[in-house]
């Protein structure tokens, strides 16, 4: 949307646009400052929203062990998601209120209308969305039902761990407590934040899970156990 200006401001043959006219003064705008900010803001926030996603990515990637790091981290999400919803309705309620204050009066026939956000809008609203989205984007699937493969005497056992809600936050975790001797196989289910774990018959499934609490920072909260 171009910016408007009523036709007391139209300028006369030989005046240059937005010059003065009949005594009206159009005042300095800083928004292409504050504009700018917004952008940077938007994009910072976003970045920051899916850390818990890209941060145990990355760090995977360069071969460092994340052990729980992407879900001690999760917490920052819904804040930066919340900032960013802000931030976009702060956007559009100031274009909104000088927008209308820009008509208002006769007195204000000389203001002129600002220019939609459009670029900060789209940057937002596509910073919100990806960061929103960026688990479900990222969402490894459950993988084989451990208990089909189960040996005899094994032990199944099932801990909520809704800190884990999706695969880029568990990082290698699943793989780190698959390696432990005495497991026969982890599987996380993000759907439903839940992590089923099969120890091997004989093993001393108390000590590896306070093992694995103090080691690993893993921990859930027991909701089945059930010898095969």
């Amino acid at each position: 949307m171009n910016d408007q200006n009523h036709d007391c401001c139209t300028p006369s043959p030989g005046e240059a646009p937005g010059a003065p006219q009949g005594g009206c003064a159009l005042p300095p705008s800083g928004a292409g400052e504050t504009g700018r900010r917004t952008i940077w803001a938007s994009i910072g926030l976003g970045v920051l929203a899916s850390a818990c996603c890209w941060v145990p990515l990355a760090l995977a990637g360069a071969g460092v062990a994340t052990g729980t790091l992407g879900a001690q981290i999760s917490w920052i999400r819904p804040w930066a998601l919340g900032a960013l919803l802000i931030l976009l309705l702060g956007v559009l309620g100031w274009w909104a209120r000088k927008r209308l204050a820009s008509t208002k009066t006769a007195a204000d026939c000389c203001t002129a209308a600002p220019r939609f956000p459009t670029l900060a809008v789209a940057l937002l609203t596509a910073s919100f969305v990806s960061a929103w989205a960026a688990p479900r984007l990222l969402h490894e699937g459950k993988g084989p039902d451990p208990v089909a493969a189960a040996p005899i005497g094994s032990t199944l056992l099932i801990l909520a761990t809704p800190q884990f809600d999706c695969a880029p936050c568990a990082g290698d975790l699943p793989r780190t407590l698959a390696a432990t001797p005495g497991v026969a196989s982890v599987q996380m289910d993000f759907d439903q934040r839940e992590t089923r774990i099969v120890f091997q018959p004989g093993a001393s499934v108390d000590a590896t899970l306070a093992a694995w609490k103090k080691d690993l920072g893993f921990e859930g909260k027991e909701i089945h156990r059930k010898r095969m």
